[in-house]
């Protein structure tokens, strides 16, 4: 038997004070007063030789009581004890894992992360299971368990050794938790007696992520043994993009960059510069981040041409010193215009749509005009965003501009008369919708405005939603109802729908029941015009658009149809993307290029925590309460006390023996208290002699 609190059992010390009044004795019962005596002080009893022991049975109930006592508070359980031995015979599993992220391409490092790898290799037995990981940002298998049991004996060493002689590091950031996580969760997947360890090879810089490490319930015997790999260089700077400007509205030759200079950092002075090959271009712009900090600044202007890096000068470490920076392409853009009017009638609604779009660093917007009998053959192009039917068109073409709506695209049809009933008709495949001219007694004001559709979202901000101040001169009728699907995005002040939306397959199908000529309206004199139009243009963005700035690891969504496959080219070998997949992965930094009718070019850079090269506080790995191995006998034995505490608690939390003795302590309290009354009624066996009488 074992104690949890063995010092109270000091307290079985108290069993001597029942002892000690037991053999001190007692004044008799029966006192006479002797007038003689009546002025003599009286003496307490004091224990003498002829002291002896009275009431045995109750002396021993009180002396039991006090051992039950103690017993309970030390609080007794049965021990298993724990061994730190295993059986030789069964061996380890080990799963070695190793740091392949951008910041292990320092001074010396990856040559000692090598010699660590071969003599960890080793050191194991023929009788243990070895695995190899590689992580950076994603955990990648090197050599697997069923491939080294595969493996004749012989031969396993030999193939470990060759798979650590082609390895390299790679560009991506150090996900350090989630590496942890997946070796542990390889150990768990199938149940192994022995001892189980994890040996990580690491720079254990302070931009590695430990997301998901705290609280994990880590599985019995595992043991995490972290071999930190220093660099022989001192300090590192890093160049990326300032945070806020790495979209793909950035502008290249105002690019707002970061400089970050690690805590170590013995360097203090630095220039940005832009690189094309061993080329230098002489507007440089001097940097100065003492350690510990960093600088947002301006890049110098970059030059003519394509193949332009912006470098940070003056490091020693170059991994992280290249930042590349997509060149800014306008986005062409196509918008089809059905009608008649002259580009110089400032009657018709074709002089103004001219006029709202104007040639911006983003966009190329291109109006072209057709007659309502020449679509055929338009529609094609992959620029082809918006279709604006100004003129009834003929029966031929409705299909066609059906499929273009169909596919993803906006389709807009003014109704500025009542012959377009039959196109309005024809294009929802619905009954007869008849039109009507409104009656309007001096205008017409917008109401019930729905800014719920992503059209009208842009406006719903107060300062951008009011819409009364357009006047609409004229206005078409119509019921709603012969519309299946439609949904009525603005009314007039009447109740009359002004603005419809009719969804067609992937596109839309927006009907205005008026022009916006000066006949009819005031709408394109109004601010909203122009921003209602850029809106119709965003839905019919089949494709969306691509983010210019990436980061090494993170998947990349390509925009355009996928339903065929595509190339991209980039630093290294072109990739292949498969059709039915828009995802890709860039293994390293670089300008990549999305071919096809209208090629795409983003960046990909090495991701910013990277450049946080100072070694990694302990402090935060010692709250995460991780599973490191001793590193000495002196903690292997401290280790292994504290596990046998852990049992120990337990154990006694489970048996619980102490609830035994305080029942057994209630039952002595009654007995002592029965006997003890019992005792004290028992008449005297004999009176006491004279002399001893009080």
């Amino acid at each position: 038997m074992s104690f949890l609190a063995p010092l109270f059992l000091l307290g079985g010390l108290a069993i001597a004070g029942p002892v000690l009044f037991h053999l001190i004795r007692r004044n008799t019962r029966e006192k006479f007063t002797f007038s003689s005596l009546m002025f003599l002080r009286a003496d307490p009893p004091k224990v003498t030789r002829k002291s002896r022991l009275e009431d045995i049975l109750l002396l021993l109930v009180r002396c039991a009581l006090l051992a039950v006592m103690a017993l309970a508070f030390s609080r007794p359980f049965m021990r298993n004890t724990v061994t730190a031995g295993h059986d030789a015979t069964i061996g380890q599993r080990i799963v070695l894992l190793i740091d392949t992220s951008a910041s292990m391409q320092r001074a010396g490092i990856w040559e000692k992360t090598l010699t660590e790898a071969r003599t960890a290799l080793a050191e194991v037995q023929p009788s243990d299971s070895f695995s190899i990981l590689t992580f950076n940002g994603q955990t990648q298998p090197l050599l697997r368990f069923d491939q080294w049991r595969d493996l004749p004996e012989p031969s396993r060493l030999p193939a470990a050794r060759e798979a650590l002689n082609g390895l390299q590091p790679g560009w991506g950031s150090t996900h350090l938790g989630n590496a942890i996580l997946t070796a542990a969760e390889l150990l768990e997947e199938n149940p192994h007696t022995g001892p189980q360890q994890i040996i990580v090879l690491t720079d254990r810089q302070e931009g590695a992520q430990l997301d998901g490490l705290q609280g994990h319930d880590w599985p019995t015997g595992l043991q995490l043994t972290m071999k930190t790999v220093a660099s022989t260089a001192v300090g590192n700077a890093g160049i990326h993009l300032a945070p806020g400007h790495a979209t793909e509205d950035t502008d290249s030759t105002s690019q707002r960059v970061r400089v970050t200079n690690s805590d170590d950092a013995a360097r203090e002075q630095f220039q940005l510069a832009w690189r094309q090959g061993d080329t230098t271009h002489t507007n440089t712009v001097p940097v100065y981040v003492p350690a510990g900090q960093s600088r947002t600044l301006t890049a110098p202007r970059r030059p003519a041409g394509p193949n332009w890096q912006l470098a940070l000068l003056g490091d020693s470490e170059t991994f992280d010193n290249t930042l590349h920076i997509a060149p800014l392409t306008p986005e062409p853009v196509r918008i089809h215009y059905l009608g008649r009017e002259s580009a110089e009638d400032t009657e018709a609604m074709r002089f103004y749509l001219e006029r709202a779009f104007s040639t911006t660093r983003l966009q190329h917007v291109e109006v072209l005009t057709h007659l309502p009998s020449a679509l055929e053959g338009k529609l094609a192009h992959p620029d082809d965003r918006l279709l604006i039917i100004g003129e009834p068109i003929e029966a031929a073409h409705v299909d066609r501009v059906r499929q273009f709506a169909e596919s993803g695209h906006s389709v807009l049809l003014p109704l500025k008369s009542d012959a377009m009933a039959g196109t309005l008709t024809a294009l929802a495949k619905s009954g007869p919708i008849p039109l009507s001219e409104a009656s309007v007694e001096k205008y017409a004001l917008l109401s019930q405005v729905d800014f719920e559709h992503p059209l009208l979202a842009p406006f719903n901000e107060p300062r951008f939603s009011d819409f009364t101040k357009i006047h609409f001169w004229k206005h078409r009728t119509l019921d709603p109802a012969r519309l299946p699907g439609a949904r009525v995005l603005a009314r007039f002040d009447d109740g009359d729908p002004a603005l419809l939306d009719l969804p067609l397959g992937h596109g839309h199908l927006f009907v205005l029941t008026s022009g916006w000529h000066p006949a009819d309206s005031q709408l394109a004199l109004a601010s909203k015009f122009v921003p209602l139009l850029y809106s119709m243009l965003e839905l019919g963005q089949t494709g969306g658009r691509l983010k210019t700035a990436h980061f090494v690891g993170q998947p990349v969504t390509l925009p355009g149809e996928s339903d065929t496959a595509r190339t991209v080219t980039g630093p290294g070998p072109d990739a292949q993307i498969p059709a039915g997949q828009s995802g890709f992965h860039a293994d390293q930094p670089g300008l990549f290029t999305l071919q096809g009718s209208r090629p795409v070019t983003f960046a990909v850079n090495v991701p910013a925590r990277e450049s946080r090269t100072e070694p990694l506080a302990p402090e935060r790995l010692d709250g995460l309460n991780l599973p490191f191995a001793p590193g000495s006998v002196e903690k292997a034995e401290i280790e292994q006390n504290r596990e046998q505490t852990l049992i120990d608690e337990q154990l006694e939390k489970r048996q619980k023996i102490w609830r035994w003795l305080i029942v057994a302590a209630i039952m002595l309290v009654l007995l002592e208290t029965w006997l003890g009354g019992w005792l004290w009624r028992k008449p005297a066996a004999a009176a006491e002699s004279p002399g001893e009488a009080t």
